[in-house]
């Protein structure tokens, strides 16, 4: 038998039962209910009838739902009607406090035994995951802190090692300014030794004698002299040893441009890692234009192949970062380097200049802090391009990326 704790909830579905036989709405009465409606009172064999309408018509308890209010039908009764988050649990524990069972024989307790029981484990497995979920975010949140710790770090070593660069730099341009500058004294000082030297040479003992401007001009004065700018050239080829040491290029630590990481996950010759770098910023892609061109269309003409190339990058510009810089070999072109888009440049190689020559050195040419990335399967441009710190990329990756 249902609990009395539904009594005010079963009376009132059966008085919005009667409401609607009478005023013949457009409403239905559920099926089983239309023989009770006689009922002044539902008796105790007919409860568990309607419950189990309720329980399986939503349409009906909806309009109940409807008509009802906690002071009428008691917290229970709206729960029941109502069926928020938790309502089973809720139910469960005030039909357990009033002492009074759940279940008897009937088919819509059953149902409602079963879906609170169903619920109940329900919860305890969402509040389960729900920790789990807790603890995983707290992994990934620490290892983000981690990670952006790491990353300042490299960042002020980074700005230290930029710090120093420059400041080398303008010690060995002081270096090398104070070098010219003691070169130009030596080379008066030597000139000048030169000239007293073929004074002694040409001079006789008669002339040694000969009354000079303020006074005689003696052997011994010239000598003096002599010896005089020869401590001065020594002073000056010690001087300028000291300054060309300085100003060697080898003792210069210049900083080298280093290839970008492949992230964790990517393979190095996947379309991904290539959509990977030209999505990041300042980034310039020196293109092997006829190693990429040969391998999607070979059978067409070269310059149906270029500008074939060109246009796909254009096309590309919309979603990706990169500059692209195209080299072609260009010893039988009659055409001067365009664009139909500033972030797509190409360009021809001079005659008697191979492209991968003119590719190996516009990355050494390149300013080391910019990023650099080289789209060619050829060995020699891949191996000189890597020795210069580029990131590289084959033209496989590049045409799969342009499909």
């Amino acid at each position: 038998m249902a609990s009395s704790l539904f009594d005010p909830m079963l009376e009132l579905a059966l008085s919005v039962a009667k409401k609607a036989k009478k005023s013949k709405s457009a409403a239905a009465i559920p099926v089983r209910l239309e023989p009770m409606v006689r009922f002044a009172k539902l008796p105790d064999k007919a409860k568990d009838a309607v419950l189990d309408v309720l329980d399986t018509d939503d349409e009906f308890r909806a309009r109940v739902a409807k008509a009802a209010t906690e002071a009428s039908i008691g917290r229970v009764g709206v729960a029941y009607l109502e069926r928020t988050d938790g309502w089973e649990k809720f139910v469960n524990q005030m039909l357990t406090a009033a002492d009074e069972p759940i279940v008897e024989s009937t088919t819509s307790s059953k149902k409602l035994v079963h879906r609170l029981e169903v619920s109940e484990r329900a919860r305890e497995r969402a509040e389960e995951e729900r920790d789990e979920l807790g603890k995983r975010v707290d992994v990934a949140e620490k290892r983000v802190s981690e990670l952006d710790q790491q990353a300042s770090q490299l960042q002020r070593e980074r700005d230290e090692l930029a710090a120093s660069q420059s400041e080398l730099t303008e010690q060995r341009q002081r270096a090398v300014a104070e070098l010219k500058k003691t070169e130009s004294v030596m080379a008066r000082h030597i000139s000048e030794r030169k000239r007293l030297e073929g004074l002694l040479e040409t001079m006789t003992t008669a002339q040694l004698s000969t009354t000079a401007v303020g006074g005689t001009l003696n052997n011994e004065q010239v000598r003096d002299a002599v010896g005089a700018i020869e401590a001065l050239i020594a002073d000056a080829s010690a001087q300028l040893d000291s300054l060309r040491s300085a100003a060697t290029p080898e003792q210069v630590v210049v900083e080298r441009r280093v290839p970008l990481r492949v992230p964790h996950g990517l393979l190095d010759d996947s379309v991904e890692y290539a959509e990977y770098l030209l999505a990041i910023p300042n980034m310039t892609v020196l293109v092997d234009g006829y190693n990429v061109t040969k391998l999607a269309h070979y059978d067409q003409p070269l310059e149906q192949q270029r500008s074939w190339l060109e246009q796909q990058l254009c096309g590309l510009l919309g979603s990706v970062t990169a500059s692209f810089d195209v080299v072609f070999d260009g010893a039988d072109v009659d055409v001067d380097s365009r664009s139909l888009d500033p972030r797509v440049r190409v360009r021809f190689s001079p005659d008697g200049v191979e492209a991968d020559d003119v590719i190996i050195d516009s990355v050494s040419a390149m300013d080391r802090a910019r990023p650099v990335t080289v789209i060619s399967s050829d060995k020699r441009v891949r191996a000189g391009v890597t020795e210069r710190g580029a990131n590289v990329l084959h033209s496989a990756q590049l045409v799969a990326l342009l499909a």
